[in-house]
């Protein structure tokens, strides 16, 4: 059976318009689930006063030779909101298909909103800020909308699993706050972080995290997490919205829903999010589902429509992490998480591998030899 959306492609533009003050918003601390999206606003006012678009381009596992001309489409299609890491191993390529945009006249930097993220064993303040500059200079720009701790955790620069205990996320956080104050990054936040851990953040730091960026979709709602994160005014973003599609897209409660709204499953799971005031960034290389996945504005769920969504929820993750502490996954890794850094302690006598920089040279190198970027 095949889907058509009865909204206009264009609408993407105004879906996700700029940034600025034409925007409806609202504010993090007054979102409420079900409500927050009702009446159309089409971004988020943060508790560093930006307002983030509440439809992006995620860019996670698009490869290199195909990101580059999805971020050109979205773009084009009047995407303003794109979603990068450097652990993603493509911001390169994002930053050439954003210099090619500005370049044209198709994007002005100031309506634009970048996120990027730091990687898990960049914690001790140089390390922080080189992973920073890296990433701008990886995008080419001169600053960051949002930057986020992609895990809350600390490794030793050059592993996986291992634990820098000489490092914390209270002193990665304070250099970010630096990083603030001197105009490098607008607003910062944190993905993947449990109450607890956002709480005791929250308690020591200076600058409140604006975001907390978490796995959420009909089968692993995180709804809980969710209502704690936007009554203490933190906005939630959903990476993975479309739980990576497959089987929920053939689901009769979606497929039920969509055909009476006139749209596509996809469009059905993004605006599932949009209604209970959360940020969506799907992901995808193709122009066409790009443009589809920016138009959620023309429609709403009603309470029956989301009513029925809740029966979805699985408590399943799409994206297992060995080193995640929240979901379904946090169970398993009790046990993994150790066992793995056990493994791989002696690979880490021989080897570092630098995240921040797979894909290029560097990525890979002996443990005993001389690394400027690993000094």
């Amino acid at each position: 059976m095949s889907y058509a959306s009865n909204r206009t492609p264009g609408v993407a533009r105004a879906a996700v318009a700029s940034t600025g003050a034409r925007q409806r918003d609202v504010r993090a601390s007054s979102v409420a689930p079900s409500s927050a999206a009702a009446s159309g606003e089409t971004s988020v006012r943060l508790s560093s006063s930006a307002a983030q678009p509440m439809v992006g381009l995620g860019t996670w596992q698009a490869p290199k030779g195909q990101v580059r001309d999805a971020v050109k489409a979205a773009l084009e299609g009047g995407y303003v909101h794109l979603d990068c890491a450097a652990a993603y191993a493509n911001e390169e390529e994002v930053g050439e298909a954003l210099a090619d945009a500005f370049a044209r006249g198709v994007a002005r930097r100031d309506d634009l909103f970048i996120t990027s993220k730091l990687w898990n064993d960049r914690r001790r303040p140089a390390d922080v800020r080189a992973g920073l500059l890296q990433t701008l200079k990886d995008l080419r720009l001169e600053y960051l909308d949002l930057y986020l701790i992609h895990w809350p955790v600390c490794w030793r620069r050059g592993t996986l699993l291992q634990d820098d205990a000489d490092a914390s996320i209270l002193e990665c956080w304070r250099e970010l706050e630096r990083c603030v104050d001197e105009g490098l990054i607008r607003s910062i936040g944190v993905s993947n972080f449990s109450e607890a851990r956002l709480e005791e953040l929250i308690r020591d730091a200076r600058i409140k995290p604006a975001v907390n960026q978490i796995e959420s979709h009909p089968l692993l709602p995180n709804t809980e997490l969710v209502r704690w994160c936007q009554s203490n005014g933190v906005a939630v973003t959903a990476y993975s919205p479309l739980a990576q599609g497959g089987k929920v897209f053939a689901d009769e409660t979606v497929v039920s829903i969509a055909a009476k709204h006139g749209v596509t499953p996809a469009q059905v799971l993004l605006r599932w999010n949009v209604e209970r005031g959360v940020v969506v960034i799907p992901k995808s290389v193709t122009p066409a589902r790009i443009a589809q996945n920016a138009d959620v504005f023309g429609f709403g769920l009603d309470a029956d429509d989301m009513r029925r969504m809740e029966s979805l929820d699985a408590d399943a993750t799409t994206t297992p992490s060995p080193w995640s502490d929240i979901g379904p996954a946090a169970r398993r890794n009790k046990i993994l998480r150790p066992l793995l850094s056990a493994v791989l302690r002696p690979f880490f006598w021989i080897v570092r591998v630098d995240v921040q920089r797979m894909g290029r040279k560097g990525f890979i190198s002996w443990a005993w030899s001389r690394d400027e970027n690993l000094d």
